[in-house]
């Protein structure tokens, strides 16, 4: 290692070690910043903590340059762009020579569209930062907010004779499907996988389920429910692939969207069964070729079922949603799930 005269934080003894103010949060920034002429950031930093942390950092790395890349996160996780920021690409050249200014000094820039920000090191070291604000969670929609905006369905009760499973409605469209049954007058038993549904949803019971290996106990309060309309949500995560066909991924969801609902279907005898297919059928986006193909199979294997089981199907190709699925950097215009849902519900096209 260099040897550098250079100071650091006192040595701290922590019950918590993330007690240290060095951990403190501070609000995403949402206004436009101003453009400020070489900022500055302090280079310090809890030597023992990141031993502890990271050992092997410690013994191999310059001090002065792991003081470097702790100032950068600070920068960018709390100062620019703020709470919720993430790296998109890094580019530093370190020096080996001893500083004198414990202070690592930059200057920023916004993009003119969209929340991405440009930093630039003048010293210690030079070199720049990508930044963006990650996108926020989609929230689900309000109950209450759906009882206001649909006030003939919840009037007329069109759903008042089904019994509904609804499989994947923690969030997204099959949150909204339960919401929506609700309104109608269905009885629901409503699924998640591994994120429990904490709200009040009336008439409406909910069940943990793994579609890829369910619980016996799962299996029995399903049966016992005794469906009589299934809606299928169920969906890994949507990732995009520009390179050769990923066999992995595409088994992957082949898994949830054709045989996660055939086990559903080996142990109930419903009358009906709706999920949602995708406009990228249609589409053809280069990066979605597994999630496509998979679609469309689902799609045959449902007509299959219409066909061999005598069940009344549903599966419209819907657009890009507005859900946690499709959170990007760059503004969108995506369809609200509940236009979707009551559409598909309603046997209404959409607008």
């Amino acid at each position: 290692l260099s040897k550098i005269d250079f100071e650091f934080q006192e040595e701290l003894k922590l019950h918590n070690p993330y007690e240290s103010n060095f951990f403190n949060k501070y609000d995403a920034i949402s206004n436009p910043l101003s453009k400020e002429k070489n900022a500055k950031e302090e280079l310090k930093y809890n030597t023992i903590l990141f031993k502890q942390l990271f050992p092997l950092c410690a013994n191999y790395l310059n001090p002065q340059n792991i003081a470097i890349l702790l100032a950068s996160t600070r920068i960018v996780g709390m100062k620019i762009p703020g709470l919720h920021s993430i790296y998109s690409s890094l580019n530093l050249n370190f020096s080996n020579d001893n500083i004198e200014n414990k202070q690592l000094i930059y200057n920023y820039e916004k993009h003119h569209s969209i929340e991405c920000y440009l930093i630039d090191f003048i010293s210690p070291c030079k070199g720049s930062i990508k930044a963006f604000i990650r996108p926020q969670l989609v929230k689900n929609l309000n109950y209450k907010s759906l009882v206001l905006k649909y006030p003939n369905i919840s009037e007329n009760k069109n759903f008042k004779e089904q019994k509904a499973l609804v499989i994947g409605a923690s969030s997204g469209l099959g949150n909204t499907c339960a919401k929506i049954l609700a309104l109608g007058g269905a009885k629901i038993l409503a699924t998640y996988h591994t994120k429990n549904i904490q709200e009040d949803i009336p008439n409406c019971d909910f069940l943990q389920y793994n579609v890829l290996k369910p619980s016996k106990i799962s299996i029995e309060k399903i049966k016992k429910f005794n469906p009589t309309h299934i809606y299928y949500f169920a969906t890994p995560k949507i990732s995009t692939q520009n390179n050769k066909l990923d066999r992995k991924m595409l088994f992957d969801f082949l898994d949830y969207y054709i045989f996660g609902l055939e086990k559903i279907l080996s142990f109930t005898s419903p009358i009906s069964s709706s999920s949602s297919s995708s406009s990228s059928i249609e589409d053809l986006p280069l990066d979605m070729k597994e999630y496509s193909i998979a679609k469309a199979a689902m799609e045959i294997y449902m007509k299959y079922l219409k066909k061999t089981k005598n069940i009344e199907i549903k599966i419209p190709r819907f657009p890009r949603a507005k859900t946690n699925q499709t959170l990007s950097f760059i503004p969108q215009d995506l369809k609200e799930t509940d236009e979707l849902i009551v559409s598909m519900l309603l046997n209404k096209g959409l607008k």
